[in-house]
């Protein structure tokens, strides 16, 4: 990709969308607006990384498929961790 990829139709469109579903007056407190900002960022992220070469982006790929796969394993721990142990079929209380 040699050009930069314009995104200011797609702004155009998600400053259009936050009108319609804000509910906070602007103030970017309401669901509506903290939405379309989260959209807002992933477009630029989207763009940012398919403008890399193709071997830097495989590269994060694969880091980022391994910090998955050490979140996944963080939270089975955790799982275990705090699992509440079951009680003695035996005793009554």
């Amino acid at each position: 990709m040699s050009q930069p990829v314009d995104l200011s139709p797609l702004q155009r469109e998600l400053d259009n969308l936050r009108l319609q579903l804000c509910h906070c007056n602007n103030a970017g407190t309401c669901l509506g607006c903290q939405g379309v900002e989260v959209l807002r960022q992933q477009a630029q992220m989207i763009v940012s990384a398919a403008s890399q070469p193709v071997l830097l982006q495989v590269a994060q790929e694969t880091q980022a498929k391994e910090l998955v796969k050490q979140v996944q394993d963080m939270q089975e721990r955790l799982l275990k961790y705090f699992q509440v142990p079951p009680e003695d079929e035996g005793t009554n209380h």
